[in-house]
Parts: structure tokens; sequence; C-alpha cells
């Protein structure tokens, strides 16, 4: 009654897998990434449907869009450019997969920068 309940053959383990390499994140010089605008749904950006090779290169391209829609007056402060600017583009990478991750959203400027803090209900 005292038996052991021990396997009677040896139990083979799968060997280890290497480990993964750490997540980096993409850099312009990351060869096969590039960039795009998207609007205010996720899509591409409807009058700036490019690839970028590096996201200053599609910041670039947005701010001549805005300046060129008259959106952005020369005078503007950078603090309204960038309001500006996230409030008609979001950003997207292309994955090593082919598939394109959101790194940013376009969101309306009240929603960047509320002029009063948003209420919470009590209760």
């Amino acid at each position: 009654m005292g038996a052991s309940l021990r396997p009677t053959h040896a139990v083979r383990r799968a060997p280890a897998a290497p480990p993964l390499p750490a997540a980096t994140p993409p850099s312009p010089a990351d060869p096969g990434r590039v960039y795009r605008l998207v609007d205010a749904s996720g899509q591409p950006h409807p009058f700036l449907d490019d690839q970028f090779d590096s996201i200053e290169a599609a910041w670039d391209a947005a701010l001549a869009w805005c300046e060129g829609q008259g959106l952005l007056p020369a005078e503007t402060a950078p603090l309204d450019r960038i309001l500006v600017l996230g409030s008609h583009f979001g950003m997207e990478v292309s994955t090593r997969r082919g598939d394109w991750r959101t790194l940013r959203h376009a969101a309306p400027p009240a929603l960047a920068a509320p002029k009063r803090p948003l209420a919470l209900p009590h209760g």
C-alpha cells in the first residue's frame, strides 16, 4: 500500500526555446518600416495616403498640407500647430509582417487639451 506513484520510464522534456529578442521601438533607420498618416476613423488619410520613411517626414507632410489648406497661418504658435496636427492626423507604422500598428490616434483639440477639467460624476 505504500507504493510510489512514480513513472517507470524517463520523462522527456522539450528543449528550451531560445529567448525572444527584446522589443525595440521602430526607428527611422529601421529598414522596411514605413509610416502613414490616418484620419480620425483610423483609415489612411484621404489626401495624404502615402508611405513615409520616418515619423518626421510624415509630420512635415501633414504640416505642409495644413498650411496649404489655411488651417495653420504663419503666425500660429507651436502648441496650436500640435493641436491642429493632432486633430487631423493619426500615425501608423508598418510591422515586419506587413500589417499596420497604430502609434497615435487623431483626436479633436477639445479632447487633447480641454479648457476646463472634465467633471466626473459623484456618487
